[in-house]
């Protein structure tokens, strides 16, 4: 708490008295109170920022409009709708118009028509297909409410509990399952004997009902009263946000589809929610989603019935457009889309853009056939592209994209101070969710390549916990004065470019996602005891960095290498990249040091099983926080450890401790790796341990080389998705320190 009021939380969000919650909840500033709840959250992390990215293009939309009217935002340049980034426009053209346009005018035009009046307008929905099919014939006919002068588009109230019991559907009974179940399964991971969760199945609905018929918020408007008293009561309940049940141990985010709707049926009345039947936007068949993949199958079938059950399109084929799988022919697709596309329809299932390359090999190619005069064809929509622009500019069809890791820097300045914005919010997000903030992260689907890299990889087990190998390159350039040095024949072979190569080769956990997203939503207090420290069972990009700096120490220096027979020892070493890289150069001896045990069998495992290492390397368990002295060593490294402000003052401590023994000893200085790839907030301990700081002040003040950060960009780093189970590959900005190789 005491580390909250250093940043004058209460004077940049005012507790409010309209504030509900328990007594301590309330007796915090609001950014405290999210921010305590939001770090529980695991996989809801990536929900959480997709709401407040919605929450950031409602205030864009609506903008300093004071009216009520949904129809007014895309004045003077203005937006008219949201859209999320996964949505696709209906592209063919009817009689010489947009077929989006003309239902999103419809749309307009119905819900105007309407007697009650709308706060919020789909342009685009989904459901499971029992409750498509109820809406389509029940809801609709006995609910829609424009004129019967309007028969191009029907607009229908959103469905409430209400109307599922006017069919005798039970919606409480199965609100109760769900909750039981959901109960059971957080209960029985106590009694596991490993604190795995199996993954969650594809969903499966038999009937109508549950706790929400309609999914998706990907194409809407609301109105400016709408978007003002949901901010109001966002800022004054934080429970809108999440949620935790009494025997639930961490919080779990509320989808934006369920707060958002939910708010204004409360507010203005159950009416105020209008649907079109006939969809202007769906989705896209991505089946390759981080988020939910789980969900994929079923909204792309729902996405088929939805557009067969309003009529929406016009077919040649009569078996496309009796089951809906029409509605692909009139969107735009990508050519990997098309292949999915392709492949369901020749086999009657859904592959995922993961594992095309392995199911359908050369398959694939001969399935893909884009007709240049296809709606959904590149070709076909350049040829189109400028005349049906010129029909939909007119309309003021300009969207607001909602990406999922949209900075939130806007929205939660009356929340949320800046800092937990960007360093809680963004950074703190699994790699595969974060986007361009002070560094750029670029994610890529598995690719033919990628499936080769994937098939050269050996699989193993350490007791019952499943295990791979994952070879590292770690390259540097050679500079020009160290083409005569004698040392470069040691290990690797040099290329004709002047580049050095290692070959590091590692274990990691097999899928790791179920223990790190169990540690997540374990309480901090039982963290230690239950599960441990989970990061280190796979690879960080820092220890790649870290490695690079011990090959060009030992390339660049032209007469002898520091890493040859020294001791190198590597604070919380994980999977040990640049433990091995250190053993591969030549080290003397290589302390590689860990606390969680499952780390240090990884660490072992790994140099036992490559020859090139001989008994030089030691995986040894070393508190950091213990009383226990740091073992002697020549070289410190610590890669990718720095995950907490209380972690990095005790790395900075040790840093110190290591450094000034050397100086006491009268030895040369320690040589000195530190790299750090996560930057989350409070971790830069030069600024934290006054210790270090008054070491560098007795540097500067004799003329010495300093410690001091230094970014380096790395590329094409391919790792571990760490909260999913395929591997991501990205580029990142890492800061390093490398101290002690001039002295």
């Amino acid at each position: 708490k005491r580390q909250w009021l250093e940043y004058e939380t209460k004077s940049l969000v005012p507790i409010s008295p309209e504030r509900q919650g328990s007594t301590e909840d309330i007796s915090l500033p609001y950014s405290m109170e999210l921010w305590r709840k939001a770090k529980t959250l695991n996989r809801d992390r990536s929900v959480l920022a997709c709401t407040l990215a919605h929450l950031i293009a409602m205030k864009t939309l609506v903008g300093a409009n004071e009216g009520d009217s949904l129809d007014n935002n895309g004045e003077d340049g203005g937006f008219d709708f949201i859209l999320e980034d996964n949505v696709r426009a209906l592209t063919g053209l009817t009689n010489s118009a947009c077929e989006c346009a003309d239902r999103i005018w419809d749309t307009i035009e119905a819900s105007n028509d309407a007697q009650s009046q709308c706060h919020m307008r789909y342009y685009g929905w989904l459901g499971s297909l029992p409750n498509i099919s109820w809406i389509y014939e029940n809801h609709i006919p006995r609910s829609a409410f424009n004129s019967e002068a309007l028969r191009h588009t029907t607009v229908f109230p959103f469905p409430t509990s209400d109307d599922f019991e006017l069919d005798s559907i039970d919606v409480s009974k199965s609100r109760m399952k769900e909750g039981q179940a959901k109960i059971q399964s957080e209960e029985s991971l106590k009694d596991e004997a490993i604190p795995f969760s199996k993954p969650p199945q594809t969903p499966h609905f038999e009937k109508p009902g549950g706790t929400q018929a309609v999914w998706g918020t990907f194409a809407y408007t609301i109105s400016p009263s709408a978007y003002r008293t949901l901010i109001h009561q966002l800022q004054n309940d934080v429970g809108s946000l999440m949620w935790k049940g009494k025997r639930m141990r961490a919080y779990q985010a509320k989808p934006i589809d369920k707060v958002l709707p939910r708010h204004i049926k409360s507010e203005f009345g159950p009416k105020s929610i209008h649907l079109p039947d006939r969809v202007a936007f769906v989705r896209a068949p991505m089946l390759g989603s981080l988020l939910h993949p789980h969900w994929e199958e079923g909204f792309c079938n729902s996405t088929e019935l939805q557009y067969h059950l309003s009529h929406g399109g016009e077919s040649s084929n009569s078996d496309n457009r009796a089951n809906g799988s029409d509605v692909w022919d009139n969107i735009f697709l990508s050519e990997e889309e098309i292949r999915i596309i392709n492949h369901r329809r020749k086999h009657g299932k859904w592959i995922h853009k993961g594992t095309m390359p392995k199911i359908l090999g050369d398959e694939v190619d001969k399935d893909v056939h884009v007709n240049v005069n296809s709606p959904n064809s590149y070709q076909s929509l350049r040829q189109r592209g400028t005349a049906s622009m010129l029909k939909v500019t007119p309309l003021a069809v300009i969207v607001a994209l909602v990406v999922l890791s949209i900075s939130t820097e806007h929205f939660v300045g009356r929340c949320l101070p800046f800092y937990v914005s960007v360093d809680a919010f963004s950074f703190n997000m699994p790699f595969h969710h974060r986007h361009k903030q002070q560094e750029t992260w670029s994610l890529m689907s598995i690719s033919e390549e990628d499936a080769v890299v994937e098939e050269e990889r050996q699989r193993g087990k350490l007791g019952k916990v499943p295990i791979i190998s994952r070879k590292i390159p770690i390259e540097i350039k050679l500079p020009v004065d160290a083409s005569n040095d004698e040392s470069i024949a040691i290990c690797g072979d040099q290329s004709e470019n002047s580049m050095e190569k290692l070959d590091v080769t590692i274990w990691e956990m097999d899928k790791p996602s179920d223990l790190i997203q169990e540690w997540w939503s374990i309480d901090e207090s039982e963290r230690s005891a239950r599960v441990g420290d989970p990061f280190g069972v796979v690879m960080w990009p820092g220890s790649i960095l870290a490695s690079r700096e011990l090959m060009r120490e030992h390339y660049y220096l032209p007469l002898k290498s520091p890493i040859t027979n020294a001791t190198v020892l590597v604070l919380g070493a994980g999977t040990g990249v640049e433990a091995q890289t250190a053993a591969l150069l030549g080290a003397k001896v290589v302390v590689a040091t860990d606390i969680n045990p499952l780390t240090l069998k990884l660490l072992e495992y790994g140099a036992k099983n490559d020859d090139r290492i001989g008994n030089s390397f030691e995986a040894r368990f070393f508190d950091m926080f213990s009383s226990e002295p740091l073992p002697p060593c020549d070289i410190l490294i610590a890669a990718d450890v720095l995950y907490n402000p209380d972690l990095a003052k005790q790395v900075g401590r040790r840093l110190h401790e290591a450094i000034v023994r050397s100086f006491e000893e009268g030895a040369s200085p320690t040589k000195v790796i530190i790299t750090d790839s996560q930057k989350f907030h409070g971790t830069n301990f030069l600024e934290e341990v006054a210790e270090l700081k008054e070491l560098n002040t007795l540097f500067k003040e004799n003329g010495w080389e300093e410690l001091k950060w230094e970014m380096q960009k790395l590329e094409s780093i391919r790792a571990s998705g760490v909260l999913v189970d395929e591997d991501q590959v990205y580029d990142v900005q890492v800061r390093v320190i490398s101290w002690g190789w001039k002295l």
